[in-house]
């Protein structure tokens, strides 16, 4: 006979009532996430300062400085000879800021 078949043949028996684990009964502690809505003050939360608060603002800082630098030459592009004049600005500086990266500062030309 097969080895499953020996296993059928065995009784079931319901496990012994020593067999079975106490139940463990959990009761609630006067913690501050289990207590009532009303007891919760209602205030703001506020932003955790960690040391990568200063770092994050300067990256923020200079990705708004190139984003500004691109709109500006983007702008200069725009202007046509007569605007330029008025300025003071010639249209080979302004051909020349154009292939400028945008992390590099725009040139004073008004001197």
């Amino acid at each position: 006979m097969s080895t499953l078949l020996q296993e059928r043949h065995q009784p079931i028996t319901a496990p012994k009532l020593r067999d079975r684990v106490p139940a463990q009964r959990v009761t609630p502690r006067g913690s501050a996430r289990h207590a009532a809505a009303a007891a919760v003050p209602n205030r703001p939360v506020e932003a955790p300062r960690g040391r990568w608060r200063p770092i994050l603002g300067s990256i923020v800082a200079t990705l708004r400085e190139w984003r500004r630098r691109s709109v500006a030459r983007r702008e200069l592009a725009n202007f046509d000879e007569r605007m330029l004049r008025d300025i003071g600005i010639d249209p080979s500086i302004v051909a020349y800021e154009m292939y400028q990266s945008f992390w590099r500062p725009l040139r004073d030309w008004r001197d």
